[in-house]
């Protein structure tokens, strides 16, 4: 298991010296076996960390700094209170007052964030190296490949590199190119991945009409700067949240959106036969011709 030390924290947090770290312990366990040791192994983070490679002492860092951050917003409630025979107590100090709750809550949401956004810079980083790629268990068993990381995601639409919100979202996204291909007909993700433009266009399919789907989700809170997920060690965690109208209004731009993608990969494939043969357009037999009038169309 892997074990932080006061220097780490300081050093990732920003905790202070005199902070009782002994208190992190269990949260730390909780923290590495949740977050980041079903995409990312121990083995691979040990063979990161022991690496003369500078690049892939970078990696570590980035991920043991995503853990750190994990393991306090763990122990905050437990910060915050001590459990004894008599039932919970809260914890008193002298010169001091006890941080409001809506400090504790954004030093929480202001640690995810700086935990999601190490987590998702490291797995980009692993994605740049084949061989550690091919070994890591969050792209052999749950990225989608067409949009294989959260960064990527955030690139189109702002989840702010959210694990989480990337993994509720993957399973939407599968279902969308599913039925994508379908109009797609023969052409596989890397064949028309080959083409830049075409690749844009798919990306923004994807993530607006997998979005679109999401709006009616429990799971996914939509905000006025993007899509989160409540955190369950933060209770209290308020956001910005939209209202009814403005998640219709959100929704109805999402398929206005998606509907221009897949329209823009549609024409893109007709006008290039040559570079996409994989591409079939149906075309309907013994239809009458429409007729263009004044007065409007007629058969």
């Amino acid at each position: 298991m892997q074990k932080l030390t006061a220097e780490q924290y300081k050093k990732y947090v920003g905790l202070s010296k005199d902070f009782a770290f002994e208190k992190l312990e269990s949260h730390e366990e909780t923290a590495f076996r949740k977050n980041i040791f079903p995409y990312i192994s121990e083995e691979i983070i040990d063979e990161l960390k022991s690496s003369a490679d500078d690049t892939k002492k970078q990696i570590a860092d980035l991920i043991l700094k995503a853990g750190a951050c994990y393991s306090v917003v763990k122990a905050l409630p437990f910060i915050k209170v001590k459990i004894t025979s008599f039932g919970l107590e809260k914890y008193q100090q002298e010169k001091m007052k006890n941080a409001d709750w809506w400090d504790v809550r954004d030093i929480g949401l202001s640690l995810v964030k700086t935990a999601d956004e190490a987590l998702s810079d490291a797995l980009t980083e692993i994605a740049k190296n084949p061989s550690l790629k091919s070994r890591c268990d969050f792209f052999t068993k749950y990225s989608f490949a067409l949009i294989p990381t959260p960064e990527e995601f955030n690139s189109v639409y702002n989840i702010n590199k959210s694990m989480d919100v990337y993994m509720n979202l993957v399973s939407l996204m599968k279902r969308i190119w599913f039925a994508l291909a379908d109009q797609l007909k023969d052409c596989a993700a890397a064949e028309l991945s080959t083409d830049e433009d075409l690749l844009f266009l798919l990306k923004d399919a994807i993530v607006y009409s997998s979005l679109g789907k999401a709006l009616k989700l429990s799971q996914f809170t939509f905000i006025t700067s993007g899509v989160v997920i409540q955190y369950e060690e933060l209770p209290w965690q308020k956001s910005l949240i939209l209202s009814d109208s403005q998640k219709n209004n959100l929704a109805e731009e999402f398929r206005a959106t998606a509907s221009d993608a897949i329209g823009g990969i549609l024409k893109h494939l007709k006008n290039d036969p040559e570079k996409f043969p994989c591409y079939k357009p149906v075309t309907l037999e013994n239809v009458r011709k429409i007729i263009e009038k004044k007065s409007g169309l007629y058969l």
